[in-house]
């Protein structure tokens, strides 16, 4: 549906479109887009697929439907989709049956609208499998009696919206290429995740699992169950020594509980609560970490891997222009987010979609100020692909801050590790941010974090090398790129 949708947006004098299933939710959600018909002439059903297109004139939504008639032509047959020599009236239709052909499984990913998610996850509970729940829109409540089952059967639940782990040294997820070691991980579930491990393969070491228990795991109602029961399985893996847990929300009790769950193992434990650095109770065997890349550079040490200190170039403030005063944040992962946050929490006035106490909350950019957003949440991604994947969101914001003159420097995050290039889609915005801004007689200072390694497909060098060939300041790891980006505001650290 995303390669649908780039193709149609492909066609001159079409300013959007958007190809999803014909579920409520979805009408729902193109309704709120302004791309619903007041009147459907035909009712779409769940299973029909929606093609939309909003252009200049009605030759260009004529050529965007040509455009997508075209290419659902050419798609390769359901058949095809399906494992090699398998003829599509023999292909497995059920878990059951997908279970019969398998029967060595041990885990089903569950994609799909999250108000399916919970029936089929506790489906493949009910067969045996754990199960790793990509999709958001699940209940708490949904997500609690999940893994209160799967606790009974031995078995776990990431997420949901877990869009990243690494098992068995298998990434799964946008989760990238990560060397394989002895570092256990237990994280939220997703750019967290991928900036953890990915740094801890820069330092030198490795990871033998990283599990994505889900944001709310840690919360009362939840009560840490994934996380608990991850912890339980990495005490019992001879390939796991230290083990990190890493948590961007929750209630401090249930994470004090988990790291005293941790420690009790005798292994060595490193713990952090993205936002808390002070005021943690002191637990035997617990080290607390202040950032992402403290707790992998304090996990790596435990695992004999000694690293030097990143070498970070010099900054070099621009020459603003008297209008510019703000610091835009424009992320694709709620932890990365939480951590810029947390790390901007001095600055005045500061608004965010994430719900911190003493931070404005707000989804846009409709009063002055900086703004930090988390693009892949909920609000933004339901009835749409997550920005690892479609960029559009993101772009759209990019251009938002070229735009306007009060903004002085741009940070953001980007995922190595996935199969689409990263930088491409971005290239148009992050010119338009440079070329823009230049014209009113100033320029925005861009800073970035690239989450990956140089094994990922995209390599992080070379997207590294491309984001620098655009302007862009990139440093080696999150916190880094946010000390950075306070750094380069006007006023520098008085800023704050």
């Amino acid at each position: 549906l995303l390669g649908l949708t780039q193709h149609m947006e492909a066609a001159a004098g079409v300013r959007r479109a958007v190809a999803m299933m014909g579920a409520p939710r979805n009408l729902e959600v193109l309704r709120k887009m302004g791309l619903a018909p007041d009147y459907w002439p035909v009712p779409p059903k769940p299973c029909d697929l929606v093609v939309v297109a909003q252009a200049d004139d009605e030759d260009a939504v004529v050529e965007a439907m040509r455009r997508a008639d075209i290419w659902l032509a050419a798609r390769p047959p359901a058949g095809a989709l399906v494992a090699q020599g398998t003829a599509l009236d023999d292909a497995p239709r059920t878990l059951a049956q997908a279970l019969a052909r398998q029967p060595d499984a041990h885990l089903a990913l569950v994609s799909v609208p999250g108000a399916f998610a919970a029936r089929e996850a506790r489906r493949a509970l009910e067969q045996g499998l754990s199960v790793m729940v990509t999709s958001d829109g699940v209940s708490e409540d949904d997500e609690a009696s999940l893994k209160a089952l799967a606790d009974t059967r031995g078995l776990l639940v990431l997420g949901p919206d877990c869009g990243a782990a690494i098992l068995d040294g298998v990434p799964l997820g946008f989760a990238g290429a990560v060397r394989r070691g002895d570092i256990g991980v237990v994280a939220a579930s997703g750019t967290g995740l991928v900036e953890l491990a990915s740094v801890i393969h820069r330092l030198g070491g490795g990871v033998s699992h990283a599990v994505g228990a889900g944001d709310r795991d840690l919360a009362e109602a939840i009560g840490g169950r994934t996380t608990l029961a991850a912890l339980d399985r990495l005490a019992g893996d001879p390939a796991t020594k230290p083990s990190v847990l890493l948590a961007r929300s929750g209630s401090p009790a249930v994470l004090l509980r988990a790291a005293e769950r941790a420690a009790a193992t005798g292994r060595p434990v490193v713990a952090h609560l993205v936002g808390a650095t002070d005021g943690l109770p002191a637990v035997h065997g617990v080290t607390w970490a202040t950032s992402i890349a403290d707790a992998a550079r304090r996990a790596c040490e435990l695992s004999g891997v000694t690293a030097p200190p990143w070498e970070t170039a010099a900054l070099v403030r621009p020459d603003y222009a008297p209008a510019q005063r703000w610091l835009r944040g424009l992320y694709v992962g709620g932890t990365l987010c939480a951590e810029a946050v947390a790390r901007c929490r001095g600055l005045a006035p500061l608004s965010s979609n994430l719900r911190v106490d003493g931070v404005t909350p707000s989804a846009r950019f409709r009063m002055p100020g900086h703004h930090l957003l988390d693009l892949g949440d909920e609000g933004y991604t339901r009835g749409r692909t997550h920005p690892v994947l479609d960029p559009s969101l993101r772009v759209d914001a990019m251009f938002n801050a070229a735009n306007d003159e009060a903004v002085a420097v741009l940070l953001f995050d980007v995922v190595a590790g996935p199969e689409t290039e990263p930088v491409e889609a971005l290239r148009a915005a992050l010119t338009a941010v440079r070329e823009r801004s230049r014209a009113r007689g100033g320029e925005i200072a861009m800073v970035a974090a690239v989450a990956g390694t140089d094994d990922d497909p995209q390599r992080r060098c070379a997207v590294v090398a491309a984001l620098e060939a655009l302007g862009v300041t990139v440093m080696p790891d999150h916190v880094t790129a946010v000390e950075a980006a306070l750094a380069l505001l006007p006023g520098g650290e008085e800023g704050r």
